[in-house]
């Protein structure tokens, strides 16, 4: 079977490590992101033939609408819903704009890719939902984001279970602190990067992410080790006491 992966946000980061290493696997590969400049460079640049590129903007529902007709039209084995945004302000002051434009990249366009995706979907055929670790913690200054990313991994979860039972496997991938322009864009100084012990190279995510699209073997999948112990460690507080932690970060 000829093997066909849709990656949005592929102009950089994680999403661009995805279609790199998809390429790398054999993958004939869509990349979907909106700068036309970067995606014309990448597509140029993967490995193998047949690569395309879609300028799209996912915070608009026609734009949502085009590449979902993709899946009717074209048969894709993977979809990579990368694609997302946040920023670092309490939520009352920030314009109720900024909440809306995350709410529609990281959760409407998330619900409506997977569903076009999904009714075409064949066995042996994956969805991968980008959430973050963010997800399972509260996060002052960043509650949208990290809410978005929480709605993200309960509906992959729900997913998992309503698909594997005609072979089609859905993970929830939950990176944590990765080496990308994340941080700068979501309005963080660029001095004050997280901690280099903590970050993660896009790279290594996507590994962790494509190991276990072999093993179909679990829904959700927690990126490094390290963050696994830190929300093991979580457990065993209490409510309270995670978001006075998280509020300090």
């Amino acid at each position: 079977m000829k093997k066909k992966a849709l990656v949005t946000g592929a102009s950089g980061g994680i999403g661009e490590a995805f279609a790199r290493a998809l390429a790398r696997d054999g993958y004939t590969v869509t990349a979907v992101a909106r700068s036309e400049e970067k995606l014309q460079a990448l597509t140029a640049s993967l490995v193998g033939e047949g690569h395309r590129h879609e300028v799209a903007d996912l915070t608009k529902g026609e734009d949502v609408e085009r590449i979902a007709t993709l899946f009717a039209s074209e048969h894709y084995t993977l979809l990579v819903n990368n694609a997302g945004a946040g920023w670092y302000e309490p939520f009352a002051e920030a314009e109720i704009t900024r909440a809306e434009n995350v709410v529609s990249l990281n959760i409407s366009s998330v619900v409506a890719l997977s569903h076009a995706f999904l009714r075409h979907a064949e066995r042996g055929d994956a969805l991968l939902n980008v959430a973050s670790i963010l997800g399972l913690l509260p996060y002052p200054t960043g509650a949208v984001y990290a809410a978005s990313k929480a709605f993200v991994l309960s509906f992959s979860e729900a997913l998992w279970y309503e698909q594997k039972g005609r072979g089609v496997y859905v993970q929830a991938l939950c990176p944590g602190v990765t080496a990308s322009n994340f941080h700068v864009a979501a309005g963080g100084a660029p001095h004050e990067q997280p901690s280099a012990w903590l970050t993660q190279s896009a790279e290594e995510v996507v590994d962790e992410a494509l190991t276990a699209i072999e093993r179909r073997a679990k829904p959700t999948v927690v990126a490094n080790w390290k963050n696994k112990v830190m929300l093991l460690f979580a457990r065993f507080l209490s409510r309270k006491r995670v978001v006075l932690l998280t509020g300090k970060w």
